[in-house]
């Protein structure tokens, strides 16, 4: 699949440093496909240079907007219709967040 989604070997996966963030199943592809992309290791406590958490927080307000209990199937549903102008947006920023942790002297959450 990967090679699909990037013909040119230029995917680069992002993973932190906790191994609670990722299964032993996926531990275990990456290590029999460890040519197919490229990892960028990144701090587990850097939320505010990872998109990922803003979006985690996305769906989280939309499903409990809208589901209480939430079941997996509501929260994917969710996770899918998030609009592709918010995941820009929020890649758009990582510069900003970047120089902010720079300014804050490394704190991890300088805002």
């Amino acid at each position: 699949m990967v090679q699909v989604l990037f013909p040119n070997n230029d995917a680069i996966f992002q993973v932190d440093d906790l191994p609670i963030h990722m299964a032993r199943s996926v531990q275990s592809w990456f290590e029999e496909h460890e040519d197919a992309l490229q990892h960028l290791l990144w701090l587990s406590q850097s939320p505010n240079l990872n998109i990922i958490e803003p979006l985690w927080s996305v769906v989280e307000g939309r499903v409990r907007s809208r589901f209480l209990p939430f079941s997996v199937k509501q929260l994917e549903e969710e996770w899918y219709s998030i609009p592709l102008e918010t995941t820009q947006n929020l890649h758009k920023s990582v510069p900003r967040r970047i120089q902010a942790v720079l300014r804050a002297n490394d704190d991890p959450t300088p805002y």
